[in-house]
């Protein structure tokens, strides 16, 4: 009866208020595109790199002269397809730590092989004797392992494609950081991005 009544009276229900705003929040949270943003990058990345190869075969069957350096260019583009393509290699995002918006990247790792693409944008400029470096963090409780150095592009995107790294190291997740131009031998703090 007190059901019967409380639909006759129009009762609102707060819950149900709740999360229809929750859900609309949740379609209209800025980082809800971002995802899409690093996915169509990704895309246009693998696709510009195969056809690179592609170009590449064709160069090698094409000509005789130049081959090795032809040879050392189709084998670093198919090293890094491999990586980006490979159903063993693991895709972690990374993510600004401090706020909503900002930088974010992707990593592709195969750790049997020790190849690693890295992919960012919305990178925010750097002094000039600062650079941005990734970071390994190994799960074995190791220290980390500096995996490049990089510097945004004007366009505030940049990448680190197969750096010198162990193979069958298994990572607990990536880091970024700002250290001196030259690098350095631990992180620093604060950690810009991370993921895992």
């Amino acid at each position: 009866m007190l059901g019967t009544n409380m639909l006759r009276a129009g009762a609102h229900f707060p819950a149900y208020s709740a999360m229809t705003e929750e859900t609309r929040q949740t379609r209209n949270h800025p980082l809800t595109w971002l995802g899409w943003l690093l996915a169509l990058v990704f895309a246009a990345v693998a696709a510009g790199l195969a056809h690179k190869v592609a170009t590449a075969r064709a160069e090698l069957n094409n000509s005789q002269g130049g081959a090795a350096q032809t040879r050392v260019q189709l084998d670093h583009a198919n090293q890094i397809v491999a990586v980006l393509s490979s159903p063993e290699s693991a895709h972690v995002v990374l993510t600004e730590t401090r706020h909503a918006m900002g930088p974010v990247g992707q990593v592709s790792w195969l750790a049997s092989k020790g190849a690693l693409v890295f992919i960012a944008g919305g990178l925010r400029p750097l002094p000039a004797d600062k650079a941005y470096e990734l970071w390994l963090i190994p799960a074995q409780s190791k220290a980390p392992i500096p995996a490049g150095l990089f510097r945004p592009d004007a366009a505030h995107g940049a990448t680190v494609v197969l750096p010198p790294l162990p193979a069958e190291t298994q990572a607990k997740s990536f880091e970024v950081t700002v250290e001196p131009g030259r690098g350095s031998e631990t992180p620093s703090l604060p950690i810009v991005m991370q993921g895992q």
